[in-house]
């Protein structure tokens, strides 16, 4: 009682004498607000009308006592902890002047509490930077005098109907249009960008200042913002809180859109217009700029560019974002578990579903932005600093929020109760859980080959021409039997020219053994007579070698469509030839399924055609290293097959790191031709959440080797 009683003789703080005290608009529920000023900080508070009547009799009372017994005087009830929650609102914003040492210890302690390390505010702030430059208020209200005209002139439609010819031009000259966007990436096109960005963004800018001075609002900054590192131009508009009508405040926020709209209309008409030139360049570079950044950047609503605040006051809900915030969290505790507590707010059903979908809509937004942004800081910093800067995005603005939501569910587990929805979510869990942590997989599906454990692939040893081709795909061969015959004009000729010297020489060394030349010359005509043997048996061995037999009993498989009198090359695979009794599959998974894989498991294999082998399948060999690069092309996504890959050097190379698993048949199958498909392997039970955690261990081991 005591301290009650003290509590209720509390001296009232001093207000600040320059807080000006405004009418506002009302809210969204038709309700009337008023707001406070403050000027130093350059903000707007709104207040409610309880807020209202105890700001306006503030300065008639001394004591909390006082002033309540004035309002109950003037008929307005109050109760003394709004009281107390309005003293403290004073507080947390600094709209109090600063008395004795109790208040410069009580705004010490506040600098200490929210004072960061440069590192943690560096965290907090990298992605989004303000840094004001100039304080244009002077500027633009004597500029502003000289363009007043051009609001009354309706050149918005001017610009709409240039517009539009211009993209009829556009359209006339496509191929000329996107041969300019094909040689953007050059000094000089990257020049025009840079400096058509800077005009068009200084645009963007002016016409937010100057709608806003059209209304008569002040433009207390304009400066530079760091987004992502990226610099980028802003206007503080703050001031256009005062506005009472939210369709003023709703033009100045899209008044820098609408003039990167006119100019990128008047730029594309230009562009139809002017002969190839470098100001032609320049003017595509404004129009692309200008479409573009306000298309896909400025109108975004879920984060705070023109198109959240043109959102927020097309709807007239000030704050939207952190109001949503509140009622989504709300909505989603009650979803599950059941709370039955009072809204963040008063809410009727259509406020409700907006807010809750604009809530999880921005969390979902956020969270694909952020994974974005953390694999694109990845890629373009160095290894390290990448790294770093990835779990930095993760960790703190992903993972955190959650745990922090978690947090607060653990706080609150002495109001959860056993209720229809808590139960609900309690079974909703419990099978999600389960889905993650019971081994449902115990088999795996892998793209795969029936192929032949002897075969052989038959290129020309050189270019030839065909005498003979007694190739048929899916012929049964003896060994032995010729396959096809070629001939090479070449090794006839020199086969020819060879045995014509041979012959010569031959003659000249009878001459010389008959005495008439002497020992010397003897000696030289037997070195030419070695050497031409030597090069006519290689010559003999090469047309040998173009005369193709059946190396053993097998089956032709693919094969070239060719006739006699048809040349072809040393790079050609002519055919293939198979043994019969050598059948096996050859399957392909990935390396966090290889330790789950026994050996002497059962298989089955599934062609394309969807017809079963008739054979069941038994792991023989998983080989220990990655494959380099895939044999097969028909498993290859290059010629429509399942596994990702390259083509590099004429060779066909996997995205990811692959393994090859052999199988042999369990009983004896004899088989004429390839086969692709897949294969089902029976392996160890595992988790989804195990396979997870199997493959974030990987990427970690994968990308950490720097």
């Amino acid at each position: 009682m005591l301290a009650d009683t003290v509590n209720e003789h509390r001296e009232l703080p001093l207000l600040r004498q320059n807080l000006r005290l405004l009418t506002a608009s009302p809210d969204e529920d038709g309700e009337p607000r008023w707001q406070i000023f403050d000027p130093l900080a350059n903000k707007f508070f709104f207040l409610s009308l309880t807020g209202f009547y105890l700001f306006r009799e503030w300065h008639n009372a001394k004591t909390d006592e006082a002033l309540l017994a004035l309002m109950t005087r003037r008929g307005i009830d109050i109760e003394p902890s709004e009281l107390t929650f309005f003293v403290r609102f004073l507080e947390l914003n600094h709209l109090i002047e600063i008395r004795d040492k109790k208040d410069m210890v009580r705004l010490q302690a506040e600098v200490k509490q929210h004072k960061q390390h440069a590192l943690l505010w560096l965290l907090h702030n990298y992605l989004f930077i303000k840094i004001p430059l100039v304080r244009p208020d002077l500027f633009l209200g004597r500029c502003f005098s000289k363009i007043t005209f051009l609001f009354h002139l309706r050149l918005h439609w001017l610009a709409f109907l240039l517009g539009a010819m211009g993209l009829v031009m556009v359209l006339r000259q496509w191929d000329t249009f996107t041969h300019t966007l094909q040689n953007f990436f050059d000094l000089s096109s990257i020049l025009y960008y840079v400096g058509a960005l800077i005009v068009v963004k200084t645009a963007h800018e002016l016409g937010h200042a100057f709608v806003a001075k059209r209304y008569g609002c002040r433009v207390s900054s304009m400066g530079i913002a760091f987004l992502l590192m990226t610099p980028i131009l802003y206007t503080d508009t703050t001031d256009a809180w005062r506005l009472r009508s939210r369709y003023q405040r709703l033009s100045i926020v899209t008044a820098g859109v609408r003039v990167e709209i006119y100019i990128a209309c008047v730029a594309t008409f230009l562009w139809g217009i002017l002969p190839d030139s470098g100001l032609r360049s320049v003017l595509f570079f404004v129009a692309t700029t200008s479409w573009i950044s306000s298309l896909l950047i400025n109108i975004s609503p879920f984060m705070r560019f023109d198109g959240y605040y043109a959102l927020s006051d097309f709807l007239g809900m000030e704050n939207l974002q952190p109001r949503s915030f509140l009622v989504g969290k709300w909505f989603l505790r009650e979803r599950l578990f059941g709370f039955d507590f009072a809204p963040p707010e008063p809410l009727n059903r259509k406020k409700c579903v907006m807010m809750v979908s604009y809530s999880w809509a921005t969390w979902l937004y956020r969270f694909f932005l952020f994974i974005g942004i953390a694999i694109l800081v990845y890629y373009f910093a160095f290894k390290l600093l990448g790294i770093v800067l990835f779990l930095v995005e993760i960790v703190w603005f992903l993972v955190l929020p959650i745990v922090k939501e978690m947090g607060v569910w653990f706080r609150l587990r002495k109001d959860m109760t056993i209720n229809r929805t808590s139960v609900i979510s309690l079974g909703i869990t419990a099978v999600i859980l389960g889905a993650l942590l019971i081994p449902w997989q115990s088999q795996i599906s892998a793209p795969a080959v029936v192929t032949f454990g002897r075969h052989q692939t038959f290129y020309p040893t050189e270019p030839a021409r065909v005498a003979a081709w007694q190739v048929l795909t899916g012929k049964s061969v003896k060994q032995g039997e010729l396959l096809f015959l070629l001939e090479s004009v070449d090794i006839e000729q020199e086969i020819h020219l060879t045995q014509v010297a041979l012959k010569a020489l031959n003659v000249q060394w009878q001459r010389a053994s008959s005495g008439a030349s002497a020992s010397e010359d003897q000696l030289v005509i037997l070195t030419q007579i070695s050497r031409e043997q030597s090069h006519l048996q290689s010559l003999l061995e090469r047309r040998e070698r173009l005369a193709v037999q059946a190396p053993f009993d097998g089956y032709i498989g693919d094969a070239l469509s060719l006739n006699s009198d048809d040349y072809v090359n040393e790079k050609m695979p002519l055919m293939t030839f198979y043994d019969a009794e050598s059948g096996v599959v050859k399957a392909y998974i990935n390396g966090r399924s290889v330790s789950r894989l026994k050996i002497g498991r059962e298989a089955s294999f599934i062609g394309n055609d969807g017809e079963r082998l008739k054979t069941r399948l038994v792991v023989d060999q998983v080989l220990p290293t990655a494959i380099t690069h895939l044999h097969y092309a028909g498993l290859s996504s290059i010629h429509g097959g399942p596994i990702a890959v390259q083509k590099m050097q004429d060779q066909i190379i996997p995205d990811e790191s692959i393994y090859e698993v052999i199988l042999s048949f369990k009983e004896p199958l004899p088989i004429t031709q390839q086969q692709y498909g897949r294969v089902d392997l029976s392996v160890e039970p595992s988790s989804f959440l195990v396979d997870g955690l199997r493959y974030l261990y990987g990427v970690f081991i994968r990308e950490s080797g720097f």
